[in-house]
């Protein structure tokens, strides 16, 4: 073996393999600085679009507040309206979506599913609901955002850890997590001492 590389036609098998080494050597190296670029060039897009979210998500969050605690109005016929405008969202268009991690990518592109779903429900609500308060309309719209808005919380907690963001600065006495819960609890309650008495009543009726 060693004499066939000492002789002519070894050396230029030897020099060919070289050359060809030299080849694949220099085509998997730029291979991987292609992959590394495109690695950090997909992780930037991401960070970019997951600041653009958090923003989004967040002003999502203060419009399921204000509607949470809508100051109710009664007009000139004794009737209660809404003074504030139903949550309205609009997700960035031009990002890369897949660039998010999968579940999260899927829970962030269905919150407008989940908001048109709210809103086909207080359409149905409201023609089993009735004046001059419609309680059960109002009601439901306020289970239903800050449920919306504790969801919305929820993503941006989750954009902020995974791309390491700041967290929205929020003052003091804004503490949307906190108020939707105690909603939710209120509501329960609520509906909770209403089954109670229906029990009760229909127990009587039957007595």
């Amino acid at each position: 073996m060693l004499e066939f590389w000492n002789s002519d036609v070894g050396r230029v098998a030897l020099g060919g393999v070289i050359a060809v080494s030299g080849q694949l050597v220099a085509t998997l190296l730029a291979w991987l600085k292609e992959a590394r670029f495109a690695a950090a060039k997909k992780r930037k897009d991401a960070e970019y679009l997951a600041m653009r979210l958090v923003l989004t998500l967040d002003s999502l969050v203060g419009a399921c507040y204000n509607a949470v605690h809508d100051p109710l109005m009664t007009n000139s016929e004794g009737v209660v309206e809404s003074s504030v405008s139903d949550p309205t969202l609009t997700l960035p268009t031009d990002g890369d979506y897949k660039a998010l991690p999968r579940n999260l990518m899927y829970q962030i592109l269905s919150i407008p599913n989940r908001l048109d779903d709210i809103k086909e429900g207080l359409a149905a609500t409201s023609e089993d609901s009735f004046p001059p308060d419609f309680w059960e309309y109002y009601e439901y719209r306020e289970e239903h955002f800050a449920k919306l808005g504790l969801k919305a919380l929820e993503l941006v907690d989750a954009l902020c850890r995974q791309y390491k963001i700041p967290t929205p600065e929020r003052p003091k006495h804004y503490s949307p997590r906190e108020s939707f819960e105690e909603v939710l609890f209120k509501i329960k309650t609520a509906q909770r001492e209403r089954c109670e008495r229906n029990t009760e009543l229909v127990a009587g009726l039957k007595a």
